[in-house]
């Protein structure tokens, strides 16, 4: 029997990388679709992008990775071969372009990755990798960030400490808390890595920062009255600022404004009387 891949004729645990995906406020939107009565129209939609963009994490037929859609959540799951880097950083690339290509159409997510024993089929996902990634998504993620567990940033560290490639480590971010998350906008210079023009290929870029920008500055504006959710989109603004620092320092303008980011207290106005 083979390890290295779910066999559906004897369902047995693999040594595997788990991702849990779940999309940021689906819920409220399914519901504030059903009562003002376009519900059908959301669903078409979503299915549309949820679909189009699940190919960038299988990529081909040969590949061994599986994926499980119900709702608003995904679970991406790779069995693990040899010491697992490949597999490792695959699913950080392929996720990282999927939580790129749903952003751009305002649909933020938030998400775990584990290492463990796992198995999935087409009727079942199982194994304490996918309870690990879950439970990271769900209760430390708390933001738009895709975060690696404790297990997978020690065998990150280790490939890293032994290829010090610059590709893997741009791959992910630190975030204040300490927490290691997948830098999805660096998908922006893998998108057109074969464009022979370079000023065609920056420009790109910068049309997709920009894209980016306007997105979340929609969410802040929209969520400005719920305090708990605009938190999330102020998470992401500072990111997305963040990016633009390291890698665009001179494109000021693609810099979300700090305006929008901060909430002040105001005196009572005839307006309010």
């Amino acid at each position: 029997m083979n390890k290295q891949q779910y066999n559906k004729d004897n369902p047995t645990l693999v040594d595997s990388i788990v991702c849990a995906i779940d999309i940021l406020g689906f819920s409220q939107m399914i519901v504030q679709s059903c009562q003002e009565g376009y519900g059908d129209k959301l669903l078409r939609e979503v299915n549309y992008l949820i679909n189009k963009n699940k190919q960038c994490i299988i990529p081909n037929k040969y590949s061994q990775g599986k994926i499980k859609i119900f709702t608003d959540n995904m679970v991406v799951a790779y069995p693990i071969k040899g010491d697992g880097e490949a597999e490792l950083d695959e699913i950080l690339e392929n996720v990282a372009e999927y939580q790129f290509n749903l952003s751009l159409e305002g649909l933020f997510v938030r998400g775990g990755i584990s290492v463990g024993d796992f198995y999935i089929n087409e009727d079942i996902v199982f194994g304490p990798a996918l309870l690990d990634a879950h439970y990271t998504e769900s209760q430390i993620a708390c933001y738009p960030r895709i975060l690696l567990d404790k297990k997978t940033v020690e065998r990150l560290r280790g490939y890293i400490g032994n290829t010090d490639t610059i590709a893997q480590k741009n791959k992910i971010l630190i975030d204040t808390d300490g927490q290691w998350f997948i830098n999805y906008l660096n998908t922006i210079f893998k998108y057109y890595k074969d464009c022979t023009n370079e000023y065609e290929f920056e420009r790109i870029k910068l049309a997709l920062l920009e894209r980016h920008k306007c997105k979340i500055e929609e969410m802040l504006l929209t969520y400005k009255e719920n305090i708990r959710v605009w938190d999330k989109y102020v998470w992401t603004a500072n990111y997305h600022n963040c990016f633009c620092d390291l890698y665009f320092p001179k494109e000021k303008s693609l810099k979300i404004s700090r305006k929008l980011l901060l909430s002040w207290p105001r005196q009572i106005s005839t307006q309010d009387i």
